[in-house]
């Protein structure tokens, strides 16, 4: 997204790829959603005014007739600020400022906004209510370069009355391939842009606009949405980073690695110190099965110098799982560092200090993940498998072990674990049974054990 956002991972399916994410609000739902008392106020004012739904209608009605140009503002009012210190006595202000009659605070706003908005607009435009908090403008025979005077002039009127903002987003006609239907949605995509920017601001419609569109979208899991707005987003402006990197994470999100991995490739051409980009080339190549090529493109991403938990998670990961225990180890106590609340992070680390011998810490550490996540099965089963080791407690042992196997039956290493206990304490039917699934799941180490309960029976039967 745009540069001022942070960098976090997203909870996307795949959980691993990076994500420019905003905090923005969404404006493109035309819903009536003014009170009743605020209608018939605002009707009583302004009875030409179409309100919501209609007032699209409405402004399409009238570009009919000339349809060759034309420019949309949409126009939200900002949460209202405390007054000032000295401020205008009440005697001294204007009755436009005053709730009278029994008029609530937000009617008497709405009448303000709307007086301002018709005073600047009076004879250029169509002026309207979209929701409880948004108006509209179409301007015909009018471009955008147009309009940030039509704001100020909307603005300034609305200041001799109050203090609230008023932050606006504008899209023109003609634009790229969208239809007039289209343009007074993508000014208020451009309101979302601008209330990303803060209070009081000003944006027209462009491609931070679609890749703030195309965030939300991906955000709420609407990734074929996401898709499509980022694509067209990449029509108006094809060099920009941060979008090459957001729909390279929605091919990624969809499984079309092929494609994600073109674009995280387009961005990391375009910029070579783009980390994210950078990090998730790696991922695709991890995901399918390139580990050797993946870990180049996070050792990379780890050289520029940030300090992103998800690159020295997924470099101590693959050392951790190719046997380099020692290079794991410094990756992931980086890791746990930068995210302390990570089991992942922590069991992996466990995995190196157990292959480096250093039983007190790996046990420490594995015992963080489980507090951390109860239903992490491998570190269980790794505490289990170290209490054996050490001598501790058989019974409590085979207590970890068993519920690691309960929440992963699947993990032949696991149950092989498990079969070890059952061994030693000469429950050779239990255990059986566990080196029988242990050779199933692939875990062929059990073969050798089975052959000794095999041998061992004979010999008690002789």
């Amino acid at each position: 997204m745009t540069k001022n956002t942070s960098l976090q991972g997203s909870r996307s399916s795949s959980r691993e790829f990076l994500f420019y994410t905003t905090d923005s609000r969404n404006y493109t739902d035309y819903t009536d959603e003014a009170s009743s008392a605020d209608l018939n106020r605002l009707e009583k004012e302004f009875p030409n005014m179409p309100v919501g739904s209609s007032f699209i209608r409405t402004a399409m009605a009238r570009l009919e007739s000339d349809p060759s140009k034309f420019a949309a503002m949409v126009v939200r009012i900002d949460p209202p600020i405390d007054p000032p210190p000295h401020s205008e006595p009440e005697e001294t202000q204007t009755a436009e400022t005053k709730e009278t009659n029994g008029e609530n605070k937000q009617t008497a706003l709405l009448l303000d906004v709307a007086k301002a908005l018709h005073d600047a607009c009076e004879g250029i435009g169509v002026m309207g209510l979209l929701t409880r908090e948004i108006f509209a403008c179409l301007f015909p025979d009018t471009d955008e370069k147009q309009c940030p005077q039509l704001a100020d002039n909307i603005r300034k009127k609305l200041a001799m009355r109050r203090q609230e903002s008023l932050t606006v987003g504008i899209a023109s006609y003609p634009f790229l391939h969208f239809s007039r239907e289209r343009i007074l949605e993508n000014a208020c995509k451009a309101l979302e842009h601008a209330a990303f920017l803060g209070p009081g601001g000003t944006a027209f419609f462009d491609a931070v606009s679609l890749n703030i569109s195309g965030d939300r979208l991906y955000q709420e899991g609407n990734i074929h949405g996401a898709v499509a707005e980022f694509k067209t987003a990449l029509l108006i402006d094809p060099a920009n980073v941060n979008i090459h990197n957001s729909l390279g994470v929605c091919y990624g999100v969809r499984g079309e690695f092929e494609e994600a991995l073109e674009q995280f490739e387009i961005a990391a051409r375009l910029d070579p110190a783009e980390v994210m980009a950078i990090y998730n080339a790696g991922l695709v190549n991890m995901f399918t099965g390139k580990k050797e090529k993946s870990l180049e493109y996070f050792l990379r991403a780890e050289s520029l110098g940030e300090e992103v938990f998800e690159v020295a998670f997924q470099i101590g990961r693959l050392y951790s799982e190719t046997g380099a225990a020692e290079k794991g180890k410094n990756f992931l106590e980086k890791a746990v560092r930068l995210r302390p609340e990570s089991s992942s992070a922590l069991r992996y680390l466990g995995d190196c200090y157990a292959a480096l011998n250093m039983s007190a810490e790996a046990l420490r550490t594995y015992k963080k993940a489980v507090r951390l996540n109860p239903f992490d099965a491998a570190s269980l089963s790794a505490i289990g498998y170290l209490f054996d080791v050490k001598g501790e407690n058989p019974e409590i042992a085979t207590v970890f072990c068993q519920h690691s196997v309960e929440i992963a039956p699947g993990n032949g290493l696991f149950r092989h674990r498990l079969g070890l206990l059952y061994l030693k304490q000469n429950r050779f039917d239990d255990a059986l049974k566990e080196f029988i699934k242990a050779i199933e799941l692939g875990h062929h180490d059990s073969i050798q054990l089975i052959e000794d309960i095999q041998t061992r029976r004979t010999a008690a039967a002789s």
